[in-house]
């Protein structure tokens, strides 16, 4: 579940002699129009690193750097080699770089296309909801949640491993982006990378578990689609749909009508039977995904509590 991490590895850390300048920029593509003699800036396949004399920042997507594409999750069985494989392509010993970020992802095959479900999900408390880019984010200064279509994402960006069967899919992605300053409050300390796949699992299932307790933190909200047939009677079947969750249109009917009144009682029939025509759609899209979270957050729970 994870995908994107930011590592810092300070110089004091690293318990043998090395320049980080001249040994670390020696293995990385750099940019030249960026780095001067104080700083080198690069990447690494898709790893952006950043050279200090004293310290050394990478951030990037690991399940990209490891398998080429974040489409596949990166499992918790397979982090100390991903880890190791970029600390021997940059020599320098990761396993003890302090974590900055961490954003912990799901790609979540929905039935419904992926924006349909953003008007369910509502706000989170003390966070900030936007739509941006057909992104939805709740936000903060320390903690960001994403929702967005990881097909047209996966798309934009050429992944490699994007074929033409999952084209056709519905894949909401819903990632949490946790930044250093919640991660510090959270564990009461600088969380190391080595913490992530330690025998002791906390520390990784900490993580899962505040992904899906932010998830069900947010308020789903209970409302109709504003969308309808382009003709007069979509308007108004959509528009008795709208007021129905407001009034009882039936009892607007009675009082409108004496006893006995046979038209009365068929217009009822009608009315009732277009109410109940696609009842409970915008619930079951809600109960859709509530089911696949919480089922993907136990069988990794699982996975992870039987390595």
């Amino acid at each position: 579940m994870i995908d994107t991490i930011w590592l810092i590895l300070h110089h004091s850390t690293v318990n043998y002699k090395i320049d980080f300048m001249a040994e670390v920029g020696a293995k990385i593509n750099v940019d030249i129009k960026r780095s001067n003699e104080y700083r080198i800036v690069g990447s690494l396949q898709n790893m952006q690193i950043y050279i200090e004399p004293t310290f050394v920042l990478i951030q990037g997507s690991l399940p990209k750097y490891y398998y080429g594409s974040n489409l596949v999750s990166l499992p918790r069985t397979e982090l100390s080699n991903a880890i190791d494989k970029l600390s021997t392509d940059l020599g320098l010993p990761l396993r003890e770089a302090i974590i900055t970020r961490i954003d912990i992802g799901m790609n979540v095959e929905v039935d419904n296309p992926p924006r349909s479900y953003f008007s369910y999900f509502g706000i989170l408390k003390k966070f900030e909801r936007n739509i941006r880019r057909n992104s939805l984010y709740n936000e903060q200064k320390w903690c960001q949640l994403c929702f967005y279509d990881k097909v047209k994402e996966a798309k934009a960006h050429k992944d490699p491993l994007l074929t033409s069967e999952m084209l056709d899919k519905n894949i909401l992605r819903y990632e949490i982006r946790y930044k250093h300053s919640w991660l510090k409050h959270y564990f009461k300390r600088n969380t190391k990378a080595k913490e992530l796949f330690a025998k002791d699992p906390i520390v990784y299932l900490d993580l899962i578990a505040e992904w899906y307790l932010k998830y069900d933190d947010i308020i789903k909200i209970d409302i109709m689609k504003p969308k309808f047939e382009m003709t007069l009677m979509g308007l108004l079947r959509w528009e008795l749909k709208d007021r129905s969750r407001k009034q009882d249109i039936l009892k607007i009917i009675d009082s409108f009508s004496e006893k006995g009144d046979r038209k009365a009682a068929r217009l009822k029939r009608v009315v009732t039977k277009m109410l109940n025509e696609d009842k409970g759609i915008e619930e079951n899209m809600i109960r859709e995904f509530n089911d696949k979270i919480t089922e993907c957050t136990e069988v990794h729970w699982d996975s992870i509590l039987n390595e």
